[in-house]
Formats: structure tokens, C-alpha cells, sequence
């Protein structure tokens, strides 16, 4: 009986949680959306190397609560792949470069505290890149897909600026079989947040522009 119990306690918060999510998602949905942009950088591993990645997101934000959009993403860092083959010596540049799509959702806890949700899927290549004979050559590239879940936390000082401390995991859906490293691997970051939207209509309060960034307040 007690098991009964705890199983119906347990379903019938799950539901309410599910339809008060759909219920904001909606709302959010509803609402006009605002145009967002951002520059990241997260770190992360390929194999036993520190790999920097760099991106750049555009979307569209509802009610700022929920996010669409896409990006691009580069491995920042730079990674060789040293090779001997009839005495010579290859150094070879690992290449890893995708385009993304994302959904965030986000979550206000306060005045100051929020926490954003972003998963993203993407679709692009990777490869070595070397130069032999004054011709470079790009090697063993394939298409590859990788899923990134993540959890942000930010603490906005402001509407201007604040800190964001984010973590997830990149899981490599499709990889490039013939590049022998792990792609798999932890992700995080720490850094300041800059919102120039807002920055700008601080500055020119009464443009067109600027009331439509205050209007999504």
C-alpha cells in the first residue's frame, strides 16, 4: 500500500511539473520574439588534449523564456598529430568544425539568478590538415554529429553585465572513425556575460531599437 502511495505521489508531481512546463513554454510562445546573439567559448577534451571551443549563436527569444536558434563552433585550440612515413616527418593539424541548432529554456530565479538550458545537435566535419611540398593536403575527413546537452547559471549584476559558470557534455551521435581520438568529453566554462542590446539601448534609450529591446522586458 505504501509503495501504491509513494508511486502516485511520485506521477502526479511529475504531471503537474510537465503541463506547468508546456504551460510556460506556450506562453513564451506567444509572445513576440526578440532577437539574440551570442559569443562563447567552452572548454573541453579531445583525447588526453585541452580543447577550446569557439562559438557564435543567433536566435530567437520568447519572452525570455525559451530560445531557437543555431550557430557555428570551432575547435580554438590548436592539436597535432605527428606521423612518420618513409622518413618523413607529418605534423598534422586536427580540424573539428560543425554548425549547430539549440533550444534553451530559462529559468528566473531572481532578480540577479537565472539558469539557461540549452541542447544543441549539430552536423559538420572533421579532419588533419598538412602541408607537404608546399601543398596542403586535408586528410581523413568525415561528417561527424555531436549532441550537447549543458547547464548555465548566471548572476547578472545588472541589465548590462554579469558572471556565468556552465557545464555539459558533448556526445559525439556520428564520429570520424579514422581520426583516433576520443571526441567525447566533459564541457565547461566560467566568464563574464555582456549584453549589448541592452548596453546599446542604455546608451540611445530613444531609437526605434532601443524600444524594442525595452519592450521585451
Amino acid at each position: 500500500m505504501k509503495k501504491l502511495i509513494c508511486i502516485f505521489i511520485f506521477v502526479s508531481v511529475a504531471l503537474t511539473s510537465k503541463c506547468q512546463f508546456i504551460d510556460t513554454l506556450q506562453a513564451a510562445i506567444n509572445r513576440h520574439g526578440s532577437f539574440s546573439f551570442c559569443f562563447n567559448t567552452r572548454n573541453s577534451y579531445i583525447g588526453n588534449n585541452n580543447a577550446n571551443i569557439f562559438g557564435f549563436n543567433v536566435g530567437v527569444c520568447f519572452g525570455k523564456k525559451f530560445t531557437i536558434g543555431g550557430g557555428v563552433n570551432t575547435l580554438a585550440s590548436t592539436i597535432y598529430n605527428i606521423k612518420y612515413t618513409d622518413g618523413d616527418t607529418i605534423k598534422s593539424k586536427l580540424n573539428f568544425f560543425f554548425i549547430s541548432y539549440f533550444v534553451e529554456y530559462i529559468l528566473t530565479l531572481s532578480k540577479h539568478w537565472r539558469i539557461d538550458i540549452p541542447v544543441s545537435i549539430g552536423i559538420g566535419s572533421s579532419s588533419y590538415k598538412y602541408t607537404l611540398n608546399n601543398l596542403v593536403v586535408t586528410k581523413s575527413s568525415r561528417i561527424i554529429i555531436p549532441f550537447e546537452p549543458q547547464v548555465e547559471l548566471d548572476y547578472n549584476f545588472n541589465r548590462y553585465c554579469g558572471l556565468y559558470t556552465q557545464v555539459g557534455y558533448r556526445l559525439m551521435l556520428i564520429d570520424n572513425s579514422m581520426i583516433d581520438y576520443n571526441f567525447n568529453s566533459i564541457t565547461y566554462s566560467v566568464g563574464v556575460l555582456i549584453y549589448p542590446l541592452e548596453i546599446y539601448a542604455g546608451l540611445f534609450p530613444r531609437t526605434g531599437l532601443a524600444k524594442s529591446i525595452r519592450a521585451t522586458d
